[in-house]
C-alpha cells in the first residue's frame, strides 16, 4: 500500500502560511500599541513637568509673556494629547479585527487538521484490512492446498 497522503495537505500548507502571517501581523500591530502607549505617556510626563514649571512661575512671580508661552505649550501638547488618544483607539479596534482574522484562520487550520486526522484514520482501517487480507490469503491459501492435496 502506498504512504499517505493527505489529499488538501497543499490547502493546509497555504491556510497555515496564512494563519503565521496574520499571526505576524497581529503581533506588528500590538507592538505599534505599546510604542502608542509609550508616547502618550511621554506627552503626559511633558505635561507634567510644564504644569511644574508653571506653579513655579508662578509662585515666584511671572511675566505675562512667560504665562501665555506656557499656556500655549500646555494647549499644545493637550491637542497632542487627545490625538493620541485617539491613535489608540484606532489600534485597538484595528487589533480586534485582527485579532478576529486570526481566529478565523487558525480554525480554518483547525478544521483541515481535524479532515486529515480523520483520513489518515481511514487510511489505518484501509490499511489494517489489506493486512487483514494479505495474512489470511497467505496462511489460509496455504491451508486449503493442504486441506485439497489430503483429500485427493
Amino acid at each position: 500500500m502506498k504512504k499517505f497522503q493527505f489529499s488538501l495537505d497543499r490547502i493546509k500548507q497555504y491556510r497555515m502560511q496564512v494563519e503565521e502571517m496574520e499571526k505576524n501581523d497581529l503581533a506588528a500591530l500590538r507592538a505599534e500599541l505599546a510604542r502608542l502607549h509609550e508616547e502618550e505617556q511621554d506627552i503626559l510626563a511633558a505635561i507634567a513637568a510644564k504644569t511644574d514649571e508653571l506653579r513655579k512661575i508662578f509662585k515666584k512671580g511671572a511675566f505675562p509673556n512667560e504665562i501665555n508661552v506656557a499656556n500655549r505649550f500646555l494647549t499644545s501638547r493637550k491637542l497632542d494629547l487627545e490625538m493620541k488618544r485617539q491613535e489608540i483607539a484606532d489600534k485597538n479596534a484595528e487589533i480586534e479585527k485582527k485579532l478576529e482574522e486570526v481566529l478565523e484562520a487558525t480554525k480554518e487550520v483547525k478544521k483541515l487538521e481535524k479532515l486529515e486526522e480523520h483520513q489518515l484514520e481511514e487510511y489505518r482501517k484501509l490499511e489494517t484490512k489489506e493486512n487483514e487480507n494479505f495474512l489470511e490469503e497467505f496462511f489460509g491459501g496455504g491451508k486449503r492446498e493442504e486441506n485439497g492435496a489430503a483429500t485427493t
